[in-house]
């Protein structure tokens, strides 16, 4: 019951909405949501029911006849007879979310018969409707009826959010509901409205349902680079003010850091380093420059103030110096395997040609129409594994030499030093270059170096780039172990970080 028979709310023309002769708990919102809709339209009630709500009780009320109801039966009643309810059709649905089953003296006992093919209608024995086992069935379910309403909908779809009920566990499996409706095709609330007990108002609640939409924001984009939730949340908002401070000043920054954040997601989501690293620099800059004239940052104290220094622990000297080493180490440790493949692929050739461990003159390069991305891959294309059979795929080898299977050890073939420095095009040869191929006092070429630490570093980029291929063709066969590849990306990134000292 609401202690108060009268509320009040804001209209669509934004004047107030009086709720007169409030009798049944959560009567005024719902009654206010049918003021505010067309009179024509159809409307659906989900009820999402906690504790022992369907039971007959006293305190539910009763009506001239001293019938006792269930706060189901009752609201029902009550809207039914409203003066808000005009010509709306109203089709009630009710879930259940405890899962006892109430006695038999406690039910309801009209004396009509449920037909399975029509759909339910609460009023009448609505303890007899099916409900699902446990609270997460329930929470699906009310997800899954708004989804099918919105499907047959022909016309605009509205949904309105009703939090007055006060349970703990009722606005718990409410926010549930929501955070499932924006799944796939994404269902908002056009509105979410609750009772303020000390003014009699009714009020839109909204901001403290959508936090838990910008937690969840937030711990994607920590977690994975991921700013879509992030970003969604504060496209949602009319006035970015409200939820980062007044000042312009602070409302830039604010607005800033959420495009590099998208950018950051964009690189990541699409494999793309140029766009992740660009996010990463600008983002980092942002944190450095946006502080006020006591040194202290300018979000402090703002929704996005509170993780600035998470974020800055988590992205580390990427958001100071960021480079394509760190961003694939990253990518590893929080599961972006795919990424961090792709980023090997993409970006290390230029990362080879950048340090000079390899990297072939540019001129002899559009001499033979040939470009550097291309003449280091075919350059890996040397390396070859000891006894390696033509009619077995390289795949077959990595998967055996990194799963530590089958009955002969796999190795890589000892390359022959004349072979190294040069890169064969059609009837003519490249020159390969290296700062660790030197020559002596008298002109001989010195190799050691070259074979000692670049040529392991090669064979391993050979490698990743053999079980990329195979993750990127769905090839089902000869699939590394996920720790494996693991183990063996951060080894690779790790050598060739210590091949710069």
């Amino acid at each position: 019951m609401e202690s108060l028979d009268q509320f009040q709310g804001v209209g669509n023309d934004g004047k107030d909405i009086i709720i007169e002769d409030c009798k049944s708990q959560g009567e005024s919102i719902v009654r206010y949501f049918l003021k505010r809709m067309p009179p024509e339209d159809d409307v659906n009630i989900i009820m999402l029911c906690s504790r022992k709500t369907l039971e007959m009780d006293e305190k539910n009320g009763d009506d001239s006849k001293g019938k006792i109801h269930s706060a189901v039966s009752y609201l029902k009643e009550r809207i039914d007879e409203s003066p808000e309810k005009g010509k709306h059709k109203i089709n009630y649905q009710v879930i259940k979310l405890y899962k006892n089953q109430l006695p038999t003296e406690h039910r309801l006992q009209e004396a009509d018969i449920i037909n399975p093919s029509i759909p339910l209608v609460p009023a009448s024995r609505e303890e007899e409707c099916y409900f699902p086992d446990d609270e997460l069935g329930a929470i699906a379910m009310a997800a899954e009826f708004i989804r099918s309403q919105k499907n047959q909908e022909k016309r605009s779809f509205r949904l309105y959010i009703d939090t007055h009920g006060g349970l703990r566990d009722v606005v718990i499996a409410l926010g549930a509901v929501i955070s499932l409706l924006s799944v796939g095709e994404a269902i908002r609330p056009k509105m979410i409205m609750g009772i303020n007990m000390a003014s009699g108002r009714i009020e839109d609640q909204s901001a403290a349902f959508n936090i838990f939409s910008f937690f969840s924001g937030i711990n994607d984009f920590l977690h994975f680079g991921n700013a879509d939730v992030l970003s969604e949340y504060f496209d949602s908002k009319n006035e970015f003010s409200y939820l980062t401070g007044a000042d312009p000043a602070v409302q830039k920054i604010a607005k800033q850091t959420i495009e590099h954040m998208k950018k950051i997601s964009l690189g990541a989501q699409m494999s793309d380093p140029k766009a992740f690293i660009e996010g990463l620099k600008e983002l980092g800059n942002e944190f450095q420059t946006g502080v006020n004239e006591d040194g202290k940052s300018i979000l402090k104290g703002t929704s996005l103030g509170i993780f600035e220094q998470k974020i800055k622990d988590e992205y580390g000297d990427l958001l100071k110096a960021p480079n394509i080493l760190d961003l694939i180490i990253w990518c590893v440790n929080r599961g972006l395997i795919q990424q961090a493949l792709t980023f090997i692929e993409s970006m290390l050739p230029y990362y080879y040609r950048e340090k000079k461990i390899l990297y072939f003159d540019n001129e002899e390069l559009k001499n033979f129409e040939e470009d550097e991305y291309s003449a280091f891959n075919r350059y890996l294309n040397k390396f070859r594994f000891e006894n390696q059979d033509r009619d077995k795929e390289p795949a077959f080898y990595v998967y055996q030499m990194v799963e530590k299977t089958g009955t002969n050890t796999v190795s890589w073939a000892k390359p022959r030093p004349q072979t190294l420095l040069h890169y064969r095009i059609e009837n003519d040869f490249l020159e390969v270059k290296s700062k660790w191929i030197r020559k002596d006092k008298r002109g001989n070429i010195l190799l050691d170096d070259f074979l000692g630490k670049v040529v392991p570093l090669l064979q391993s980029h050979r490698t990743l780039k053999i079980i990329r291929n195979v993750f990127n063709h769905g090839n089902p066969d000869y699939r590394v172990s996920l720790a494996n590849l693991k183990k063996l990306i951060i080894d690779y990134i790790s050598d060739l970080k210590k091949l710069k000292k």
